[in-house]
């Protein structure tokens, strides 16, 4: 059973297909969630002609199959600028309190999705107003945008608008894990897995400090609460920056890892930890994993 969104057979409504007890993720004020504007969302977000050459849509670094990622240790603009930061998974984004790896001031779907687009040091995808008229000339398009917003014109905030709506329907809660935790399904859980559960969970570990709650992540949005953002310096490569912990879902499917992409799989992440971090890490101790707490914990993340 996959517990994802779904869009609702009603005109203007979105219905959601989510485990009890977890709520969508929060919309703006501005930009309420319909079906009409993810619909547009879905079909711009594999468009290609928001792009200055026509050759990369947002599908092109954040791809199905491989889990909304792209699978290179950094992204590649369409110009063949080479990002300084791994594409992160967008499954659970509208979740989370602040986007990208490190930016603070980024806490909304709407504000982030404007640099993929617009950004020019380095170009990602190049887009500029004048690439407008094409877009809102296509037949279907034009007829998605009058569904979500009516008679007002096609522009970069409408199309941010929809992008972010179908982002945020990227809602994957249905691994092994939360089967296991969710349900009490067994199936298959094995021991040692349960072990590296334990192992995750421990202070000796401590992986949970920063990987917590329901995604696995840093700080997410909790109603009723002003939640900040959190950065850690784990300081992978020596970068002096503090990042965002990502969120672990899914992990064993969007190789490789960190911010930079320098660590090609999870036995290389759990040498970097064993090792307490990188250069003047914070808040990172140096443990040491038995052969057998190794093999539980990988378990553990392939549950994930």
């Amino acid at each position: 059973m996959l517990l994802l969104a779904a869009q609702a057979p009603r005109a203007g409504e979105f219905v959601w297909q989510l485990p009890d007890g977890i709520a969508p993720p929060p919309a703006p004020a501005d930009n309420p969630i319909t079906a009409e504007k993810v619909a547009l969302g879905r079909a711009l977000f594999a468009d290609t002609r928001l792009s200055i050459n026509d050759r990369t849509s947002c599908a092109t670094c954040h791809v199905a199959e491989r889990e909304f990622t792209d699978g290179l240790p950094r992204a590649v603009g369409t110009l063949g600028d080479r990002h300084p930061r791994n594409t992160p998974t967008l499954w659970n984004a509208g979740y989370y309190v602040s986007l990208t790896w490190r930016d603070a001031g980024l806490t909304t779907l709407e504000a982030q999705l404007r640099i993929p687009l617009t950004s020019t040091s380095p170009v990602e995808m190049g887009y500029t107003d004048a690439l407008l008229p094409r877009l809102a000339a296509d037949a279907v398009l034009g007829g998605l945008h009058q569904q979500a917003f009516g008679d007002t014109p096609m522009s970069l905030d409408t199309l941010v608008k929809a992008l972010a709506s179908y982002v945020r329907t990227l809602v994957r809660m249905d691994s092994p894990f939360d089967r296991y935790l969710l349900y009490d399904e067994r199936t298959g859980v094995s021991d040692r897995a349960k072990a590296g559960l334990k192992l995750f969970f421990s202070e000796r570990l401590a992986c949970s400090h920063c990987h917590a709650g329901p995604h696995l992540s840093g700080p997410v949005h909790e109603p009723g609460k002003d939640v900040p953002p959190v950065f850690h310096r784990t300081a992978v490569s020596d970068t002096a920056d503090p990042m965002r912990a990502p969120s672990l879902r899914l992990i064993s499917r969007t190789a490789p890892y960190m911010h930079d992409g320098s660590l090609p799989d999870l036995s290389a992440v759990l040498d970097f930890y064993e090792a307490g971090g990188g250069l003047n890490a914070e808040h990172l101790q140096a443990f040491t994993l038995t052969s057998d707490e190794r093999q539980a914990l990988l378990a553990f993340l392939e549950l994930l």
